[in-house]
């Protein structure tokens, strides 16, 4: 799979542009006034820090990858992206340039990218990647059906918009123009752990990702945030995002081991890179699942079991000894009253109330002073992993971690 087209998001990817806000609001749209054009260019040059993308890293990039076609889409007015680019950028030649005027609808609607893509002849959506900086490009890109990598280097600070980028879980995350080429010479380079170990490639530079989400009880309940570690993506079955979830492997693969006895080879070596990660300093460790409802298949029940078979421990410096690591299925237990969150389209604070209510440490015994991981499969809201954390701690588990197989993505 090879990347045809790359657009760029404008504001606070390739320039920094904080500060120009009061310059690209719908008030703006079709001004060209010499007036706003000189107020604009006045205040860009009131920062010598504007270039995020120098035009030497872009024009090399376009050298690297010469039957690659570039663009630029952006919410701001065509007036204030042209002059922008012109002065910033006025060597860089831009395939197409796709601002607010140019479609009925604009980010997170992906309008901009079916019509960039259409236009310059490029058929296939996954041919097509998005590198922008925030929530509203992880949405769009995904509800295009195309990559989308986010370039973390004006996140300084980070603000919310960032975490919210984070918790959609994008394809790669990176930071400037030289970890960009190989991203788009390898696509798959940056994506989540599980999601890469399934392609089967191996390629040069990889660094291993899991990502670590924030979940969050509802208000009423009260209570810190929990961080779950996240091995890749279940993309749901929305409407809006059903071109990317037409193309996505381990969406496929969690759908078709609903009720599975076995498991791929690659979910377990997933598995095993994290309880290795995650011992390293947690020595005495007891590995747990999440329960099944009643009623329902024991599924992480026999993941566990595979997964204790195949289990391999670290190697081991000499004078250290390997972490010690039991693997526990009946650790936790719903009540006979549980239901299926997803079978009776709960909404969260209906999931939290009945994983709260039938959630259970049936073996505390098994947890008191040891470290745990509990694993899962797919986390939504993050009730059922939230609420295990908080029972086993209260059940003396030292410590705890959570780990799911995927994050499940929405629509917005």
């Amino acid at each position: 799979m090879s990347i045809q087209l790359c657009l760029f998001d404008l504001d606070n990817t390739l320039l920094r542009t904080n500060d120009l806000e009061g310059f690209r609001g719908r008030e703006n749209v079709n001004n060209t006034s010499r007036e706003y054009t000189r107020g604009l260019l006045r205040e860009y040059d009131r920062r010598d820090d504007r270039l995020l993308y120098t035009p030497e890293q872009l024009t090399g990039l376009q050298d690297d990858f010469p039957d690659m076609r570039w663009g630029v889409f952006t919410r701001a007015p065509r007036h204030y992206a042209k002059t922008l680019l012109e002065e910033a950028y006025p060597e860089v030649e831009w395939d197409i340039v796709v601002a607010y005027e140019d479609v009925r609808n604009t980010k997170p609607n992906p309008e901009g990218i079916v019509l960039a893509a259409r236009q310059l002849g490029i058929r296939r959506r996954e041919q097509v990647a998005l590198v922008g900086d925030e929530k509203t490009d992880v949405v769009c890109a995904y509800r295009s059906g195309c990559w989308v990598f986010i370039d973390q280097t004006s996140w300084q600070p980070r603000v919310s918009e960032h975490w919210y980028a984070l918790e959609r879980v994008p394809d790669a995350l990176f930071e400037g123009a030289d970890e960009l080429a190989p991203l788009l010479a390898s696509p798959y380079l940056g994506v989540p752990e599980l999601e890469y170990l399934i392609t089967g490639e191996r390629l040069e530079g990889r660094q291993r990702r899991i990502d670590k989400v924030n979940h969050f009880f509802p208000r009423a309940i009260g209570g810190r945030p929990v961080p779950v570690h996240i091995m890749g993506r279940l993309f749901g079955e929305y409407e809006d995002i059903r071109f990317r979830r037409g193309w996505h492997t381990l969406t496929d693969q969690i759908i078709a081991h609903k009720d599975a006895n076995e498991f791929p080879e690659e979910w377990i070596q997933a598995i095993q890179r994290f309880v290795h990660m995650d011992t390293v300093a947690n020595p005495d460790t007891v590995v747990i699942v999440v329960p099944f409802k009643p009623g329902r298949t024991p599924r992480l029940e026999r993941l566990l079991d595979q997964f204790a078979e195949a289990y391999q421990p670290p190697r081991v410096t000499l004078g250290r000894r390997a972490p010690a690591v039991t693997f526990r299925s009946n650790v936790l237990a719903f009540r006979p009253g549980a239901v299926s969150s997803h079978g009776n389209h709960l909404d969260k604070d209906q999931r939290f109330a009945n994983v709260g209510e039938n959630l259970h440490v049936a073996r505390p015994q098994d947890v008191q002073g040891k470290h745990v991981i509990v694993i899962d499969d797919v986390v939504t809201t993050g009730a059922t992993l939230l609420w295990s954390h908080r029972y086993l701690r209260e059940a003396g588990a030292r410590s705890v971690s959570c780990l799911s197989l995927a994050q499940a993505i929405g629509a917005s």
